[in-house]
Parts: structure tokens; C-alpha cells; sequence
């Protein structure tokens, strides 16, 4: 279904390479160039679901493919800042992981009739993924004549280490929501 919000679910999987292509670039247009990608990315996430219930163009494809959009984009952002050396190549297993895990649970437990749907962790997960990739891209950018970059520094690793462990917490938390039902029925 064509319609604004999908057009805007579909740019983040198309902003993916442009990111690559941004941080494959010399000197520290590479950072900016990729900042300003990333945070058209989380706009577009923002504003996707936004348009869709204010312009009543929610769909049941949209519901479907918004989450799959978000999963591609962030799974590919942080390769993509694994590749520039960012940050370690393993944390993309994390959150690889973690969406593939939920998305097949949440497969299963329809299957058996029972939605799990949103959640609280879900969303608190893509906010600090958010905020972990811009703040990864945006660090190196502060000058060295500040006294910010060292601040700057810890903050992006800090960011990506909630970023880690918020992962980690919304995938128990949807796989337990998961399993309650099954174990109400038997």
C-alpha cells in the first residue's frame, strides 16, 4: 500500500547504504554526513506513525512492516558503526539477535492465537538505540579545542552500553510476556 507513512517506513531501509556510503568517506565530513543521516532516520521513525493515525492511513502492511523497517535500520546502522570500528563487532549479534528472537515469538504465540504486541521495553529499546547511534556519530565531531570531546566520548560509549543492556532487558521481557499465556492455558 502506498501511502506517506510507508513511504517513510521504506526510506529508513533505503537510508541504510547511504549511511555505509557516509562513514566509507575520508576525514570528518564522514561523521556529519552519516549524523545527518541517522537523525533523518529516527525523524522518519518518528513521524511515520504519526502521519498514519493523524491522516487515518494506518494499514495492517504498515503495522507489519514499520517494525521490520526499524529492525533493518538499526541492525544496520550499528553494523554500519561496527565497520567504521565504532564499536565492536559482537554488540551487532545483540541486537540482531534480539529482534529475530521476538519477531519469531511473536510469530509463535499468534500462531497459537495470543498478540503480544508493543511494549514498553520495545519502545524504551528503539529510543536508546536512537540515541546510541547519534551519539556515536555526533562524538567525534566535537572539536578538540573544546574541553567537550572527552565528555562527548563517554557519553556515546554510555549510550551504548544502555543501549546493550535496554536490548537485552526487551527481549526477556517480550519472550516472558510471550510465555505467560502459554502457561495460563496449560
Amino acid at each position: 500500500m502506498l501511502t506517506l507513512p510507508n513511504l517513510l517506513t521504506a526510506s529508513r531501509i533505503a537510508l541504510v547504504p547511504l549511511l555505509f556510503l557516509a562513514l566509507s568517506l575520508d576525514g570528518p565530513t564522514r561523521f556529519a554526513a552519516a549524523l545527518a543521516i541517522a537523525v533523518l532516520a529516527e525523524i522518519t521513525d518518528l513521524l511515520d506513525g504519526w502521519v498514519a493515525r493523524t491522516f487515518n492511513q494506518q494499514s495492517e502492511f504498515g503495522a507489519q512492516f514499520d517494525p521490520l523497517a526499524d529492525s533493518l535500520y538499526r541492525i544496520g546502522a550499528f553494523t554500519a558503526l561496527a565497520a567504521a570500528g565504532l564499536i565492536p563487532v559482537w554488540a551487532i549479534l545483540v541486537f540482531a539477535w534480539r529482534d529475530v528472537l521476538v519477531s519469531y515469538a511473536r510469530l509463535m504465540m499468534q500462531s497459537k492465537g495470543v498478540a503480544v504486541g508493543a511494549r514498553l521495553s520495545g519502545k524504551l529499546k528503539a529510543i536508546v538505540q536512537g540515541i546510541a547511534i547519534i551519539a556515536l556519530l555526533g562524538a567525534p565531531l566535537i572539536p578538540a579545542s573544546w574541553l567537550a570531546p572527552a565528555i562527548a566520548h563517554n557519553v556515546a560509549n554510555a549510550s551504548f552500553w544502555i543501549a546493550i543492556a535496554v536490548t537485552a532487558w526487551s527481549c526477556v521481557d517480550y519472550l516472558l510476556a510471550g510465555l505467560r499465556p502459554a502457561r495460563a492455558r496449560s
